[in-house]
């Protein structure tokens, strides 16, 4: 199986990945709890459906949860599953351009006590 952890900046163009992903025949999670994805692996490579390429989005959207990411990824190296990493940035202008585009609130505000107005 290829497995792509997809992880980065919100608005840095995670969402444009998946669907990019898609479009040449990957099997896209988003938003997965880092502590699911050994158990997902599990269950896509026991499938009658040929799940070969799988994507998990995962990110700071998680809140606590994503605080288990270098728990999760180390099971998955401790059980040989092959793993590449795509860590999506951006600037911090291209961020706030985008976000006032969209008018989304960016999901770390409230945490940083931050206003993109």
């Amino acid at each position: 199986m290829e497995l792509l952890l997809v992880t980065g900046m919100s608005g840095a163009g995670k969402s444009q990945a998946v669907n990019a992903l898609e479009d040449i025949g990957f099997y896209c999670v988003d938003n997965m709890p880092p502590m699911l994805i050994r158990s997902f692996v599990d269950l896509a490579s026991r499938s009658e459906k040929d799940i070969d390429r799988v994507a998990i989005i995962t990110d700071v959207r998680g809140g606590v949860l994503f605080r288990d990411v270098d728990r999760a990824l180390q099971e998955l190296r401790d059980n040989r599953v092959s793993l590449r990493i795509l860590f999506l940035d951006a600037g911090d202008e291209v961020l706030i351009r985008r976000y006032k585009e969209n008018r989304r609130r960016h999901p770390l505000c409230d945490a940083a006590n931050v206003s993109i107005a």
